[in-house]
């Protein structure tokens, strides 16, 4: 009887123990697993690594979008496109009498710190988080004629659901794109003439702020002028893109429409006026893709019609018939409602031969529409054909405590050594890919941050190196085995992929995939084109073969 207690009573302080350390083993990791007197880890026997290309993927209402050319030396090259609503800043606007267009500039701020200030100009100089590669290139903008629903009607007309686009739709669009009317302009001779694209951008070029000539000046200063000129103000802004539009279709789409059905309501200025294709054209280097928010709460992302037009003077006496007088104005047009990214990859990495029932040497990962690497555990044998495999029911008979479980991934060098480490991936992702949701360790995750280099670090393990100089990443997921060996839950398979921000953590619909084994994609991923090979299980080099590991304290012992 004393000897059933004191059983009792160590099982109770062990799981006492495991409950109360959870969140140290989270936040120390396997140094403070391995310091304790624990077997080696269990290494999982049945387990099988593959890849899947993503030919379309929904590519709307994202958090991000990427604009651009780049080239991968494995993955290929891959052109980014963007085609984007537009919405008023206010609704049936007064432009006043007569109103003429100045000038009209398209603005598409770029994400970046300020890292030091130039000691000759003042000027900040920053690190820009959203430029990908050192390529120049130019932009050009076109009108389009597609008419972008918000609403899915649906098989049974219910008109419930939100309209989906996915990124392999540009052929469908096309031929409702203007393209015989460029809207760019660009400089000849002192005049601004229409052109294709705009003057070539070099991304290093926009690391610093920039002094823009940005609107005419109040008119009380343009009087001052003794030439009688308009005189342009000079402000400086944070690293951004500005690219000159055509005056006249703006003059004829905007302000001469004031008081029309057409700028009344955003219902109908959007089937009026449907929206802008952005494309790039590399010029010079290996590409750049570049990575902007359009979302309509970015009010920096616009295209701002600066004009004049006459106006009463302001007075606070009431008159009869006052007398016009010039007035210098500006009205913004936002970037928003259905904006879309569209990708094509004419040679893209061919993985149509994958193994998916035993695996692969390698598995490829890759943003953009992407590549997702597929890792099936369990994958074993069941022999009594109840859907749980052998090694499973096996696991589950030890009633081991589980204290850590983590997948490894290694990079393969020899395929990556043309790639700097530091362009390559630095994070990757994880998730449920039958469930269509995130493991539930990254919920439980406590180091989470609002900045993405540092957030999810106990789940989600940045890219390292082990004592021999090889690079790995390590996904931490305790949870999601214990569930499933101690908790009966159903084995899945995981999901992974490259990420540019571990906390936009949102599921996007997959409509095809190479293999059809992928139904969903990390919407984070979009916002990068970077790419990595990994080790898979079937790795010539055993030791750096994907591996996943169980910690664990068996009782009985």
């Amino acid at each position: 009887m004393k000897t059933r207690i004191k059983v009792a009573i160590l099982l109770l302080g062990l799981i006492v123990l495991s409950t109360s350390c959870e969140d140290d083993f989270t936040t120390l990791g396997s140094d403070f697993v391995n310091s304790l007197d624990l077997p080696e880890p269990y290494v999982v026997q049945n387990l099988s690594s593959y890849s899947d290309d993503i030919i379309a993927v929904q590519s709307n209402t994202l958090n991000t979008y990427l604009l651009g050319e780049f080239e991968d030396p494995i993955f290929g090259n891959t052109d980014v496109s963007i085609l984007s609503q537009l919405q008023l800043q206010t609704t049936n606007p007064d432009f006043g009498v007569q109103p003429e267009i100045d000038s009209v500039v398209l603005t598409l701020p770029l994400f970046g710190q300020i890292v030091d200030v130039d000691e000759d100009s003042g000027k900040d100089i920053y690190r820009l988080d959203s430029i990908f590669g050192s390529g120049s290139f130019r932009i050009g903008v076109y009108e389009s004629n597609q008419f972008l629903r918000d609403i899915n009607p649906g098989e049974n007309g219910d008109f419930e659901e939100s309209q989906l686009y996915y990124s392999n739709q540009l052929s469908e669009i096309e031929p409702n794109i203007d393209i015989s009317n460029p809207l760019t302009m660009v400089e000849e001779n002192g005049v601004l003439v229409p052109s294709d694209f705009s003057q070539t951008i070099s991304p290093s070029d926009l690391d610093r702020t920039v002094v823009l000539i940005d609107r005419t000046d109040t008119i009380e200063s343009a009087e001052e002028n003794e030439n009688n000129e308009i005189v342009f103000e000079r402000i400086r802004q944070s690293p951004r893109i500005r690219i000159k539009l055509d005056h006249d279709f703006f003059q004829q789409k905007i302000l001469d429409q004031g008081n029309s059905i057409n700028l009344v309501s955003q219902s109908s200025f959007e089937n009026y006026f449907r929206g802008l294709y952005l494309i790039a054209e590399q010029e010079a280097g290996d590409g750049s893709k570049l990575m902007f928010n359009l979302s309509l709460a970015n009010e920096e992302a616009n295209i701002t019609l600066y004009y004049r037009s006459l106006r009463p003077p302001p007075s606070l006496e009431v008159v009869e018939n006052p007398e016009l007088v010039e007035t210098f104005n500006e009205y913004v047009i936002n970037f928003g409602g259905n904006v879309i990214n569209f990708y094509e990859t004419p040679d893209g990495l061919d993985l149509s031969n994958q193994d998916v029932a035993n695996g692969e040497e390698n598995i490829f990962i890759k943003g953009g529409q992407g590549v997702v690497a597929i890792v099936d555990p369990f994958n074993g044998p069941d022999s009594n054909g109840n859907g749980v495999a052998d090694e499973i029911e096996s696991l589950r008979e030890e009633n081991w405590l589980i204290n850590e479980a983590n997948l490894i991934l290694y990079v393969n060098q020899d395929f990556m050594s043309e790639v700097p480490i530091e362009k390559q991936p630095f994070r990757i992702f994880a998730y449920d890919l039958d469930r269509d949701r995130v493991l539930v360790d990254y919920n439980l995750d406590q180091s989470s941050t609002n900045n993405p280099f540092t957030s999810k670090l106990n789940h989600l393990g940045p890219l390292r190196q082990d004592e021999n100089g090889d690079y790995f990443y390590k996904i931490r997921m305790t949870s999601h085995i214990n569930n499933i060996i101690n908790n009966d839950s159903v084995n899945t398979r995981i999901g992974i992929v490259v990420t540019q921000n571990v906390n936009q953590a949102r599921i996007l619909d997959v409509k095809e995939s190479e293999l059809d084994q992928a139904n969903s994609f990390i919407e984070s991923t979009i916002s990068t084109p970077r790419g990595t090979v990994l080790h898979g299980n079937l790795s010539a080099d055993e030791e750096k073969r994907l591996k996943l590991q169980i910690y664990y304290t068996d009782p009985n012992n």
